[in-house]
């Protein structure tokens, strides 16, 4: 029979081990295998394109989510993606593009940024790094 005493050093271990694979399994989506270019020029912001064929997009992350569920871009074309996420915002502080190997983690508020092509169309999810959070980018 498994006492209280037993019982709590086994929940404590399975719980350092869940939270020892999710540092683990972020690091391997860090980007290794995706390539990101961050020699393309930028735009002017609201993701249009401006001089050069980048297109510039923002995501923002409140205690509350991503401010936005869907982001459009045009495929083929540089993508300038600016991320900022408030110091409350618990897990959402970080966002992760896997299709990109895009993995931003906003720190008190700064905005991080990461450019990348989508080299055709289609939809591609993000989300933060619990999955609690999540949108996805329809490139066009």
């Amino acid at each position: 029979m498994v006492n209280e005493k037993h019982l709590f050093i086994i929940v404590g271990v399975l719980v350092l081990a869940f939270v020892g694979f999710m540092v683990f399994d972020s690091g391997k989506r860090s980007g290794a295998d995706h390539p990101i270019d961050e020699t393309v020029p930028v735009t002017n912001g609201g993701g249009t394109p401006a001089s050069g064929n980048a297109q510039e997009v923002s995501l923002h992350a409140s205690a509350y989510g991503y401010d936005k569920d869907t982001i459009s871009v045009k495929a083929g074309q540089p993508v300038k993606f600016d991320f900022s996420a408030d110091p409350g915002a618990g897990c959402g502080r970080q966002v992760i593009i896997d299709n990109f190997g895009v993995n931003l983690v906003s720190r008190n508020g700064e905005t991080v940024s990461a450019t990348f092509t989508p080299a055709s169309p289609g939809e591609y999810s993000f989300h933060c790094g619990m999955n609690m959070f999540r949108g996805r980018l329809v490139a066009t």
